[in-house]
């Protein structure tokens, strides 16, 4: 029996693993392991047929009622959490809130238990549709009659939920569930109430709310109440401004409020206003009062919100909310939803079959309807440090500690596990939140995601399975959109899937892949002159102070003149990188503005300015532009002569014999034959040194070589010159010499073995 299948990419159907490619779709297929409840009867009664998602907490799975024949949904607790007994009241919580409410908007519960091996499940609707969440990927936004229909029905069951105690605490558009009707009409239900408060009702103890202390931060950061992101005490107003974020979103296409990491949006929803939607995306119609009506959800005293979603009911839809079984209960209006939601069904044997409204079930994000996600169970952790009382409170029920009896060995127990949760909560933080530094931006956790993607996809281009490589190399260009590294994993990515394009003779991607990988190149080239472009931008600033007189004109002078000397080599530099991308005009813009501002408060004799002056002619002799090619060579060799005269520091010959070649090349080209012979004559005695010089130092070696290269130009320049004036014999004595030269090892003497 085998213990994989394969999945479609496209349309995320399952297959046996003798197909290559999706018999639906033509889709490329990846290898997935297969559950071993699959194909099982689990607690006597549910047949286990797929898995729907799975997440931190939990993993769901679609079942059939083995005597009633009924689809349903198994919400079971990983087996590692349910000695976790806070983790296990919750889930048993999650229960107890859902079963509470009778809804037709709101996901049914039917049953819940403990199976004699000790595994805590739910069992709840089976919801054949889509989220929300899943529907805004696709259409970014939805038309305000349409997003109208769904906050109108998600109403209903909020409204319902409210009525009961009950606050969700988690709305968001994957808790939003879309059902298409066998009437055409659609149904939403609101989904997972892992996280929900249940009001005590008068009398009543508050024992049972011990999971949802104040204090304690559960959520979605992007839809989350600025009391609940601060830990306080939630009421229905913090779910309306919840449905607040999710209605703008779903107008918008964006949601209102996002920073940088978690920590960051949850600290905007706390300080920051959020834009209207017409003003963050001007070209969508959205009415006045709905605009209202979001703004005034998304307030952040809950005071100033709505008092409830009554109130937000009838302000929106110009009549009171109806109430369950009423006749103008939720069917109202659902027949005028029409939006496509892609659904698909199955059969006796548990097979997907397709029907007309399309193909998908289960949330597009990867997680389960209904599941806390691993970051948000970090978010948790992190938070959980600052709460030791409420720790120590906990862990004061477990039998660890209260197995001890020596009052002070129960204490030292309870500091230490203080200690590790500490421990765990910072390291929790550290792989799942922390971004890492500016200039490589990106968590511990989608690195490894990141990591594994190469990995497998390196193990099955090896094996020759080229379309498994190719999906996963695409899933981790998909993962690059996390990090802030200038492209480097999408490149080395990219970079994978170019060989195996030439493994695979694909000339066609092949390109493709190159063009990619140049384009990355070429933006990180962009960043760098941009940057270059601004810290000039604040040199040139700085410079302007010195036409005030204020009496710090040479402290400023001597500042900018240490400032711009200390760049002058990155400026060259990056002018040569433009260049070599054929960017020219930037090139010349750059070192213009370079020039122009080092000459303003440099020395008359300063070498960075000759070799600034120097890279600016040679960028208009790369575009043809002559006129002032000659001037600049002829001012930096006058510059570089005078410093090498007055021994400034960073003054060298080696440095002179350039200038001195470029001038002779450009006066050779000009047939301004004898002037070209007396310099490039000078620059080959300032050069010739370097054809028997040996050192074992780096940096000697490094200008050994660079003498040679220049050596040789100046040679093969002195027989172009000598070719012209038709002395072809003294040529190619010339042009030998110069190939000789060539053929000196490029790692002189004296360094071999070091």
């Amino acid at each position: 029996m085998t213990n994989f299948k394969k999945v479609c990419l496209s349309c995320k159907e399952e297959f046996e693993p003798a197909h290559d490619t999706c018999p639906k779709d033509g889709g490329q297929l990846v290898p997935v392991a297969v559950d071993p409840l699959v194909g099982t009867v689990f607690a006597d009664k549910y047949q286990i047929l797929k898995v729907l998602g799975s997440g931190g907490m939990s993993v769901i799975y679609q079942a059939r009622h083995k005597y009633m024949e009924r689809l349903c949904a198994v919400k079971l607790l990983h087996p590692f959490l349910v000695a976790d007994a806070s983790m296990f009241q919750r889930f048993q919580y999650e229960a107890k809130a859902a079963s509470n409410l009778n809804h037709p908007n709101v996901v049914g519960v039917h049953d819940f238990g403990i199976t004699n091996d000790g595994r805590a499940y739910l069992v709840m609707d089976y919801l054949s549709g889509e989220d929300l969440a899943s529907i805004l990927e696709r259409e970014v936004i939805l038309p305000e009659p349409q997003a109208r229909e769904i906050f109108r029905q998600a109403c209903l069951g909020l409204d319902h939920a409210h009525s009961k105690g009950v606050i969700h605490r988690d709305l968001k558009p994957s808790n939003l569930f879309l059902e298409p009707q066998d009437d055409g009409s659609i149904i939403v239900k609101l989904v997972d109430f892992g996280i929900a408060k249940i009001s005590a009702a008068p009398g009543e103890t508050e024992s049972g709310q011990n999971l949802t202390r104040t204090g304690e931060v559960f959520g979605s950061p992007l839809y989350m109440s600025p009391e609940q992101c601060s830990g306080q005490s939630l009421d229905a107003r913090s779910d309306i401004y919840s449905f607040g974020c999710v209605m703008f979103e779903t107008v918008a296409g964006k949601t209102p409020l996002i920073g940088q990491t978690a920590l960051d949006t949850m600290h905007k929803h706390l300080r920051e206003k959020p834009t209207k939607p017409s003003e963050i995306a001007p070209r969508i119609v959205i009415s006045q009062e709905l605009e209202q009506v979001i703004m005034h959800c998304l307030e952040k005293r809950p005071e100033d919100r709505f008092e409830s979603v009554a109130e937000l009911y009838s302000i929106l839809f110009g009549e009171k909310i109806p109430k369950a079984g009423s006749s103008t209960g939720s069917s109202k209006g659902a027949s005028s939803l029409s939006l496509q939601v892609q659904i698909k069904s199955q059969n006796n044997t548990g097979t997907a079959v397709s029907t007309e409204g399309g193909t998908v079930i289960t949330n597009s994000r990867g997680l389960a309807p209904g599941d806390q996600s691993a970051e948000k169970q970090a978010e948790k952790a992190a938070k959980g440090g600052k709460h030791k009382n409420k720790i120590l409170e906990k862990l004061s029920k477990t039998a660890i500690v209260s197995g001890i009896k020596d009052p002070k060995r129960r204490g030292k127990t309870i500091t230490g596990l203080i200690f590790s949760a500490s421990i765990l909560s910072a390291i929790s933080y550290m792989y799942f939140f922390w971004d890492g530094p500016a200039t490589d931006k990106g968590t511990f956790f989608n690195r490894n995601r990141f990591l594994i993607a190469m990995g497998i996809g390196d193990s099955l281009k090896s094996s020759g399975n080229y379309k498994g490589a190719e999906a996963l190399y695409d899933h981790a260009i998909y993962i690059t959109r996390l990090f802030s590294d200038r492209g480097s994993k999408k490149a080395a990515a990219l970079r994978a899937k170019l060989e195996l394009y030439t493994k695979a003779n694909d000339n066609a991607n092949k390109e493709n892949t190159l063009k990619e990988i140049n384009q990355i190149l070429t933006d990180r080239l962009l960043e760098d002159y941009a940057l270059a472009d601004r810290e000039l931008d604040r040199i040139a600033v700085e410079a302007a102070k010195l036409d005030h007189g204020n009496g710090d004109e040479v402290i400023i002078s001597k500042q900018l003149d240490a400032d711009l000397s200390a760049v002058v080599g990155g400026l060259v530099e990056l002018g040569r990188r433009l260049a070599a991308n054929g960017l020219y005009d930037k090139q010349i813009l750059l070192l213009t503005k370079a020039c122009t501002l080092y000459a303003k408060f440099s020395a008359v004799d300063d070498p960075q300015l000759a070799k600034l002056k120097l890279e600016l002619a040679l960028s208009h002799w790369n575009r043809d532009e002559v006129e002032f090619v000659g001037p600049l060579i002829k001012q930096s060799l006058k510059i570089m002569r005078a410093a090498l005269e007055n021994k400034k520091p960073g003054a060298r010959t080696i440095d002179l014999a350039e200038v001195l070649l470029k001038l002779g090349q450009f006066d050779r080209d000009r047939s301004s034959f004898d002037d070209a012979k007396a310099e490039l004559n000078e620059a080959l005695s300032h050069l010739e040194i370097y054809e028997k010089k040996n050192s074992t130092s780096p940096s000697q070696i490094s200008e050994i070589r660079r003498g040679r290269k220049l050596l040789a130009e100046t040679l093969n320049a002195i027989a172009d010159l000598e070719r012209q004036k038709k002395d072809l014999v003294k040529a190619e004595s010339y042009r030998a010499r110069a190939d000789s030269i060539k053929q000196l090892p490029d790692q002189p003497e004296g360094l071999e073995g070091n």
